[in-house]
């Protein structure tokens, strides 16, 4: 990948992001809001702890996870063919979804893998609550749960609204 096939961003560690770039320079998970290599040098670094929570790399995962990973780390990291781990996934569900859906995120409630039917990976399911309508009190809003499926590289494909429920419900009845 070229240069400028590449996304301009800086993960949390300082390094470039490895994720193709759109037409306007940034991967889907970036944009000109986070900090970016410098044209003349590709070693910057930054303090935007947002950038941290939105971008985890392997090595940092590693760093700050040691024993939390153990010695399989393929869960928590992007791997070699571009697919990505849990981490990634979860951040990127978190930044992204209240953007997908079209109202206020308000949780993420699961994350898993997919599978087929012959029991191989095929992508990734999450679950997120978002607000569909604000009340007061606040334990009337209305939430709608959707499901959204990504494929193997963290990118959405599509998503469903399974429930409606008031913020207050303690069970699982529907609006």
């Amino acid at each position: 990948m070229s240069d400028t096939d590449q996304c301009r961003a800086l993960t949390a560690g300082g390094e470039r992001c490895t994720r193709p770039a759109q037409d306007d320079g940034f991967c889907y998970q970036h944009d000109e809001d986070d900090p970016t290599i410098d044209d003349d040098t590709t070693d910057t670094t930054t303090d935007d702890e947002s950038t941290a929570e939105s971008s985890t790399t392997e090595d940092d995962v590693s760093d700050e996870n040691d024993e939390d990973v153990g010695d399989d780390e393929s869960e928590a990291s992007q791997s070699d063919d571009g697919t990505v781990g849990l981490i990634e996934v979860r951040d990127t569900v978190r930044s992204n979804a209240g953007k997908l859906i079209g109202h206020p995120f308000d949780a993420l409630v699961e994350v898993g893998r997919q599978r087929d039917d012959d029991g191989e990976d095929d992508g990734w399911l999450a679950v997120v609550e978002v607000v569909e309508r604000k009340a007061v009190p606040d334990t009337q809003d209305i939430l709608g749960r959707y499901e959204i499926d990504l494929n193997d590289r963290g990118e959405f494909q599509s998503y469903r609204r399974v429930q409606r429920l008031h913020r207050g419900d303690t069970g699982e009845s529907e609006v």
